[in-house]
């Protein structure tokens, strides 16, 4: 809950690959595409690609799984049994994967984005993942950061925390607060989320 003072990399550099569970699921959604077709998955294919593939045993990603198990299929695999974690950051960290599929077009990162958050998520959990799947997208073909911003936050509802948290920072930059006192401005501003 610290923020940390890190000038460089906080892992060794042996070239062995740290384990990265959100990069797996990565590309796990890749693999699912390959075989059924981009335009084909679903959010419950998704859910069995996520059964049959994701082996991660912890947080939401246990309680997406276990749901899965009893047959609760997204959007219920995110919501049922999970209320401590459907607002972590678990889903936002991996959308990079939508954004490469769809460079420059984050109308579709933001479709796929909602399928995959909706798997373990729901509510500002989805928001963070589509918001920032369709920023990644867009900041493909957008130089301009706050351009990008605006295209990202027109595909979130308006009144959800993290519009209210990006409009924010973007507040916060403008003001030229330095950065620990805004991040600590941004955490204020959503304690009552944990």
């Amino acid at each position: 809950k610290e923020m940390p003072e890190i000038d460089f990399y906080t892992t060794g550099q042996n070239g062995e690959p740290l384990a990265n569970d959100d990069l797996d699921l990565q590309l796990i959604w890749l693999f699912a595409a390959e075989e059924k077709g981009i335009y084909q998955l679903t959010p419950r294919i998704l859910a069995e690609y996520w059964l049959n593939y994701e082996g991660a045993p912890m947080g939401e990603y246990r309680n997406c799984i276990a749901n899965i198990v009893n047959g609760l299929y997204p959007p219920l695999s995110g919501s049922c049994n999970n209320s401590a974690l459907h607002w972590s950051n678990g889903a936002w960290i991996r959308s990079e994967i939508w954004a490469c599929i769809f460079p420059g077009s984050p109308d579709e990162a933001a479709r796929c984005a909602y399928m995959d958050s909706c798997c373990d998520h729901d509510g500002e959990g989805i928001w963070a993942e589509v918001f920032t799947a369709a920023l990644e997208s867009a900041a493909f073909v957008e130089s301009d950061l706050e351009k990008a911003i605006a295209l990202a936050l027109a595909r979130i509802a308006p009144e959800c925390r993290i519009a209210a948290s990006v409009r924010k920072a973007l507040e916060l930059y403008h003001a030229e607060i330095p950065l620990d006192e805004a991040r600590n401005a941004i955490v204020e501003l959503n304690k009552d989320t944990g």
